[in-house]
């Protein structure tokens, strides 16, 4: 497996204050960061030997000398980022910035995750080819799960729709098949993930609770910067407030209603091609879903009282904001008396949120606080375990 970049917990919190303000001062970075300037100074002179971050001098229109801001290099690094839909899956690579640089569909014929695994290995080896970056800068392969872990973190039970998934070996076949670290995460928390490191203009926006609407219901949490997994990877699941044998605000439900009208679509994907005859029903399910979502809002408020709640996942971004605006048309009771509604708004990435999100995932482990202990760690304060000799 290729080396990467090994940082400190102090060495993160630098690459995530420059990466959140899109741009810092040294000066300001030591007042943010709470270190002294000569820790900053000693520290940022190894992230940019790493190339992790680029010196810029800011053109502001300032007069005078101009001070320097130090920014991330987004074509520095790389991660490769797998969702999927019924019968085909997405392979993405996406740069630090979040940028899409490539993108493969990949048709899914078999019921062997093995194969699915080695079908997603080739796509990401086609598309490093193609935009001529070596294996070694790529940070890791996130892979976007449509379906809930159980104990011991193997998939327990995948969406029916996938039985690529169905026998549990998703989660080893993926991380066999690739020579790069391999990360597996819930669909709605990748999507949240992905949300509150590229889309999140507004770093007050911590907790972040993201309702992802793909063929279930699902969901995810950023809480201090950190996704909220729960004990076995679970958490945030608003799915269980709506019954399987009743209408529900589902991906999965909205295309029973279009097949019972006489509108078959194959999956989600093709709801940007609707006719237009199927309009008025749309509006219809709009109007029940956005309805029934009210609930998880105000749940949503009261358990986790976050700085913004955000609707998204595979649904065409039109109907997310749709979905949004029926939620807000009416007047949310607060979960207590003097307690407002979180703010909700529809997701900035879009249909875009599963692969971003998926990719995300490794980005955030190699580079972000987030993904490491902030007490208790032989980083800490930018100190390096010292190697022991072993004892004979």
């Amino acid at each position: 497996m290729p080396a990467l970049p090994d940082l400190s917990l102090n060495e993160r919190r630098l690459v995530e204050l420059i990466f959140k303000n899109r741009g810092v001062a040294r000066v300001d970075l030591a007042q943010l960061s709470g270190m002294t300037g000569a820790s900053v100074t000693r520290l940022i002179g190894g992230l940019l030997d790493l190339g992790l971050l680029s010196d810029e001098p800011d053109r502001s229109g300032a007069q005078g000398q101009p001070r320097r801001l130090l920014r991330l290099q987004a074509n520095r690094f790389f991660a490769a980022g797998v969702t999927f839909s019924i019968a085909r899956m997405e392979v993405v690579i996406i740069d630090l910035g979040g940028s899409i640089l490539a993108t493969r569909t990949v048709e899914v014929t078999t019921g062997k995750p093995e194969e699915v695994a080695e079908a997603a290995e080739a796509a990401v080896n086609e598309m490093l080819a193609a935009l001529s970056i070596v294996k070694s800068d790529l940070v890791g392969l996130g892979v976007s799960v449509p379906g809930n872990f159980g104990t011991a973190s193997n998939l327990l039970k995948a969406h029916p729709f996938f039985p690529a998934f169905e026998e549990g070996r998703a989660i080893e076949a993926f991380r066999g098949a690739f020579e790069i670290a391999c990360h597996v995460e819930n669909d709605g928390t990748a999507a949240a993930l992905g949300e509150y490191v590229f889309a999140n203009k507004n770093a007050g926006d911590d907790p972040l609770f993201f309702i992802h609407i793909g063929h279930g219901v699902g969901g995810g949490a950023v809480i201090y910067g950190k996704p909220y997994r729960g004990a076995n990877g679970n958490a945030c699941l608003p799915g269980v407030l709506y019954p399987y044998d009743q209408p529900r605000p589902s991906g999965q439900d909205l295309l029973a209603t279009l097949k019972a009208a006489g509108f078959y679509l194959r999956d989600v994907e093709h709801m940007n091609a609707m006719p237009a005859a199927a309009g008025s029903l749309v509006s219809e399910w709009v109007s029940r879903a956005g309805a029934q979502l009210r609930q998880a809002v105000r749940l949503a408020t009261a358990f986790f009282d976050p700085a913004r709640i955000v609707v998204g996942g595979r649904l065409p971004s039109g109907i997310n904001k749709r979905l949004v605006e029926t939620i807000l048309s009416e007047p949310i009771e607060g979960p207590s008396r003097g307690l407002l509604i979180a703010p909700v708004s529809a997701s900035q990435l879009g249909v875009q949120a599963g692969a971003v999100g998926a990719g995300c995932v490794p980005f955030f482990r190699a580079f972000f606080t987030g993904a490491v202990a902030s007490s208790g760690s032989p980083h800490l304060n930018g100190r390096r375990p010292i190697a022991r000799s072993p004892i004979a």
